[in-house]
């Protein structure tokens, strides 16, 4: 059976020092060759953080290790947000706004210790039909895969981690309305390493339409040098892409990570891309050498009780971070759903029966001294306020401890801190627009480069 343990959760030192302290405190156990008396490092327990014992231990309370990754993936999520031209009168509206080579640097980490290998699109027509963007002649932005390739870091990780990060819907939430809440067989293929035959593996696993479309439907990419336009899915882009970095790390599997990150519809689309990599790796006998987790955030469900069973047969770990007030995580299968008890057994095959997949953490707006009270259904969802819950979340009727995150932050695209703070709404914004100007003083919008490769 899958697991679907539900923890809830109720309720001016530097962050450096608050999180040295909780570091110190990790009930995480130590490798037996360690040095006596050394403090526990992230190295040392990696395998744990990234959920090898589904978490076991370390969500009441949240072990320090494991909330300061998933606040670090958190981040990542976020940037796909802040990185993204939604400006509907931009002549590069659907894309990033820096290249991929500058992307860390630009958005103010450039020491993060990662590489950005490949951009992800998706099929601007499904984005436009299911969620409301704009439409765009080439696939939209929605997030990234990189690398650690820096020494210093892989040794503070322990291992070379290979992240895809993925980008929300830049709508408001009456996308939720727009879900095809029917499940539909994936059909999806992978090829046999020992064969070299396409295979399909089904076993009942159902997808929501929409997501699956979002991942499967073709996008147009760029023109070959022959003239040919060349044709791929968002699919295509992932599993190519992670299959290029297996081969050319092949040498690390037995230290080597894939972690998967997202918000909203990017959490949905990080769950589904994370079974789809597993597979791939279980059909090319890479088998459970390399941990795939996921760290989501506000994800609604995805998937019918066999893909949530699946997903953990095949060691897909997932944690979903959920705030109690949001709707988002509670749709597609608002009624018929993981939470039915004994009806599960009989009711599980119909096309609308979602089961949620993995470990929950559940946080709560009530338990920050720092936000006001709202009816603002989108300042739940908001995953600014979520990242500022997770970073004072200690357990289960704990109180809120922050651990020295900005809660300036919490405002960036929404007006949820109490006005004692005096830190305006909505601040988070390009200068002047993003326009600039020419010689002449004349105010334009200045010209970028593009990936083309990507």
């Amino acid at each position: 059976m899958a697991v679907f343990p539900l923890p809830h959760v109720e309720g001016d030192d530097s962050a450096e020092n608050k999180l040295a302290s909780q570091t110190k405190s990790s009930s995480l156990p130590l490798s037996s060759d360690m040095e006596k008396g050394r403090q526990p490092q992230l190295c040392d327990v990696w395998r744990d953080v990234q959920g090898a014992n589904d978490w076991k231990d370390l969500l009441d309370p949240i072990d320090s290790f494991l909330k300061a990754e998933a606040l670090r993936y958190g981040d990542l999520a976020q940037l796909c947000y802040d990185a993204f031209d939604g400006d509907t009168y931009s002549k590069y509206y659907g894309t990033c706004y820096h290249n991929k080579d500058a992307l860390f640097e630009k958005m103010g980490i450039p020491s993060c210790g990662y590489q950005v290998t490949k951009y992800i699109y998706a099929n601007t027509d499904m984005l436009n039909q299911l969620f409301g963007e704009k439409p765009k002649d080439r696939g939209v932005w929605l997030g990234f895969v990189a690398v650690c390739t820096d020494p210093n870091e892989i040794k503070r990780l322990g291992r070379r981690d290979i992240v895809i990060a993925w980008r929300g819907t830049q709508t408001t939430q009456e996308w939720i309305q727009n879900l095809r809440d029917f499940l539909v067989p994936t059909r999806l293929s992978y090829k046999c390493g020992r064969t070299g035959k396409d295979h399909i593996i089904s076993e009942g696993v159902r997808i929501e339409r929409g997501f699956l479309s979002c991942y499967t439907s073709t996008i147009r990419q760029h023109e070959d040098s022959e003239g040919n336009t060349v044709n791929i899915s968002t699919r295509d882009l992932i599993l190519a892409e992670v299959g290029r970095l297996l081969k050319v790390y092949e040498n690390e599997i037995d230290n080597l990570s894939i972690t998967f990150t997202g918000h909203s519809l990017g959490a949905a689309l990080a769950t589904l891309s994370a079974y789809d990599v597993k597979q791939m790796l279980n059909s090319d006998h890479f088998d459970d050498h390399i941990p795939v987790t996921v760290f989501a955030f506000a994800s609604p469900r995805v998937g019918n009780l066999a893909f949530a069973k699946l997903a953990e047969k095949i060691g897909v770990k997932v944690l979903r971070f959920v705030n109690k007030s949001d709707v988002v995580p509670k749709v597609p299968g608002l009624f018929m759903n993981e939470n039915m008890g004994f009806l599960s057994k009989f009711l599980h095959w119909l096309p609308w029966t979602y089961f949620h997949v993995g470990m929950e953490v559940a946080l709560e707006n009530d338990s920050s001294q720092y936000l006001a009270h709202t009816h603002n259904l989108a300042y739940f969802h908001n995953l600014e306020v979520y990242l500022h819950l997770l970073d004072g979340y200690v357990g289960d009727n704990k109180p809120f401890n922050s651990c020295g995150r900005d809660h300036a932050l919490v405002n960036k695209s929404c007006d949820l801190l109490k006005e004692k703070y005096e830190i305006p709404p909505n601040w988070w914004q390009k200068q002047n627009k993003g326009l600039i100007q020419d010689p002449h003083g004349k105010w334009m919008q200045p010209t970028k480069s593009v990936d083309e490769e990507d």
